[in-house]
């Protein structure tokens, strides 16, 4: 399986006339760009849903009363845990 894949990738790069190693870097870097979007979406759903600009924001409101604290605690969890993978996916797309 890993040879066919590797043939692929061969294929491919002399098609575009780049290197196999650069093919795999671009397809890494496309990937990891195409899951920070998605994560960002989320995380701007769960904003979008609350009318709040950012995490802290969430969080003052649900301290101050002014939001219930179910579901919006499990949200500002989720949403510190969205930051979380997102600067994950930049430091790896750095790190290229």
């Amino acid at each position: 399986m890993e040879m066919l894949i590797e043939a692929r990738y061969k294929d491919i790069a002399q098609k575009f006339f780049i290197s196999i190693e650069q093919l795999k870097q671009d397809s890494l870097k496309s990937y990891l760009l195409d899951r920070k979007k998605e994560l960002m979406n989320e995380k701007f759903e769960i904003l979008s849903r609350y009318s709040v600009i950012n995490v802290d924001e969430l969080e003052t409101k649900i301290k101050q009363g002014v939001l219930v604290e179910h579901p919006s605690w499990e949200d500002l969890i989720d949403l510190r845990n969205l930051e979380t993978e997102i600067q994950g996916i930049k430091n790896d797309i750095s790190r290229l």
